[in-house]
């Protein structure tokens, strides 16, 4: 069978995958993936990209409707464009990423052929990539990995291509695949100075026997690459400049200053250097750095499941050993953009790190690094029905934990999703306390509740009469507790009493409490 045929088959094969996952899944996924769907749901009902709930106030929205302008946009589009097929669900949201991810596999392909690994170990690439669990799961997910993996592998895919004496259209896809990638996640500008970086390489130490003017005159219409991106962004730039007087997000510009997870919730506080240093001693951040660089390390191989990490690490050390440096310019763009992410988040945003940023931005170049498995496939063993039997064997217990991890996110989130149907369904219930004809509520999680048709705000991680403030201003009804805010954990737990803060209601048969807010009673 032509190596064509075997990969069209493997493509789909994961989309078969896919769609079977897409059977059992009830919700987008919990946090990110969620708010993602709900503006894809915004979108379609004719919106545009604007949300009706607060989950932070940097700055703070004039009202709860407000336009969206921390969230890069592209997920959502996604998500919008399979609900104007099929229908405002959760399965015609997870469309579009589902065929991505099974599109994934021509990605993990190309790469081999970039690395010049042989037809079985670059098929066994495109397999692992299609079966790799953490893409099954994220194919069920309105999230930025798949779309933001596709884009990011095609920039730099193309780039390289380019470098290696291909057409300068290869430039452009470069670009514009970049470009796009912005518009998905706002860490993928790395991927810019990434590409500079390597065409210096390739500049300086790749010329073979071009001189290097030469090589500088070959490689000039690179420049193609940023100017490319530049013109597929600057819509967007010109509306973040407009909403925020800036091109780059309020938020973005002082994240690198917040020294926990709670500081994402702060209301009206400016965070710089001062701020950082008398928050925490120069050797606690350094501390949490390192510790969020070894948990770096260590989800990168434990991403890659069962056989991956030591068949890609193995790789890597052979490249390495035998000093190829064909191989290792091939390889260059990923682990320069690898090295960017690690210095972006375990480094200079430990706290976002620790929240799964850098987890996705590393899944991101999973479709680079997975060559590296195929080479030392064929590399270990010499048998060609042995490799076949090894790879066929590992895509097996791959597809398995990719099913059986998606199910168990499904689980989790309908069991989530149940509950605050729950509140959702309590709140209904209770009185207007501001006559304005809706429950607003006060919360941790604006974007299930918004799911579960709630509208609700953020709990600011301020001092009670911050707390109050935020919730006169925006018409808040309720306070939904436990609250992990450390102003009203004591209430919360029973430990003091404030009559500002009354109890209301329960949810019964779970731990969420209403409370009435003493500033939003009329």
């Amino acid at each position: 069978m032509k190596p064509s045929h075997v990969l069209f088959l493997i493509c789909l094969g994961a989309l078969a995958l896919r769609l079977g996952a897409l059977t059992f899944v009830q919700h987008p996924g919990v946090a990110d993936p969620n708010h993602y769907y709900n503006l894809g749901v915004r979108i379609v009902e004719g919106h545009d990209f604007t949300s009706d709930y607060i989950w932070f106030y940097v700055p703070p929205p004039e009202q709860i409707d407000h336009p969206e302008t921390h969230w890069m946009p592209l997920t959502a589009w996604l998500a919008a464009a399979g609900m104007r097929l099929f229908g405002v669900s959760v399965p015609a949201a997870d469309l579009p990423f589902a065929l991505i991810g099974a599109l994934l596999p021509l990605i993990g392909y190309w790469a081999a052929c970039q690395f010049g690994v042989g037809t079985v170990g670059s098929l066994f690439a495109a397999a692992a990539v299609g079966a790799l669990p953490e893409f099954v799961l994220n194919s069920a997910r309105t999230d930025t990995t798949i779309p933001n993996a596709a884009l990011v592998c095609v920039s730099l895919l193309a780039l390289t291509h380019g470098l290696r004496g291909g057409r300068w259209t290869a430039y452009l896809l470069s670009g514009a695949a970049a470009g796009l990638a912005y518009l998905t996640r706002n860490d993928s500008l790395l991927v810019l100075p990434a590409a500079l970086l390597t065409t210096v390489i390739y500049a300086l130490w790749g010329r073979g026997g071009e001189t290097r003017r030469t090589a500088l005159r070959r490689l000039a219409p690179a420049i193609l690459v940023p100017v490319t991106a530049l013109i597929v962004v600057t819509p967007w730039l010109i509306r973040t400049t407009n909403l925020t007087g800036s091109p780059t997000t309020p938020q973005a510009r002082q994240m690198v200053y917040y020294t926990r997870l709670l500081d994402l919730y702060n209301y009206e506080r400016e965070f710089s250097l001062e701020t950082m240093l008398a928050d925490q001693t120069p050797a606690q951040l350094i501390g949490k750095r390192l510790f969020e660089l070894a948990a770096a390390f260590k989800l990168m191989y434990t991403t890659l499941d069962l056989f991956l990490p030591v068949a890609v690490f193995g790789g890597l050390a052979l490249i390495l050993i035998a000093r190829d440096r064909r191989r290792m310019f091939t390889l260059a763009p990923a682990l320069i953009l690898l090295v960017g992410f690690v210095i972006a988040y375990p480094l200079l945003t430990p706290f976002h790190s620790q929240g799964g940023s850098f987890k996705k931005a590393y899944l991101t170049l999973i479709p680079l690094l997975v060559p590296l498995a195929g080479y030392a496939l064929e590399r270990a063993i010499p048998d060609r029905r042995m490799q076949i039997g090894t790879a066929a064997a590992a895509l097996v217990l791959m597809s398995a934990n990719g099913i059986e991890l998606t199910r168990s996110d499904t689980r989790n989130a309908a069991a989530y999703m149940a509950q605050i149907q729950r509140v959702a369904d309590t709140a209904n219930a209770l009185p207007d306390t501001n006559g304005d004809g809706e429950i607003v509520l006060m919360a941790q999680d604006p974007f299930m509740l918004r799911f579960v048709g709630m509208r609700s705000v953020q709990i600011p991680a301020e001092p009670r009469e911050v707390v109050l403030e935020v919730a006169a201003r925006y018409g808040v009804d309720y306070l939904l507790m436990p609250p992990d805010r450390p102003a009203l954990d004591a209430l919360a737990s029973g430990g003091e009493t404030d009559p500002r803060f009354t109890l209301a209601g329960e949810v019964e048969g779970t731990a969420y409490r209403f409370y009435r807010l003493g500033a939003s009673q009329p």
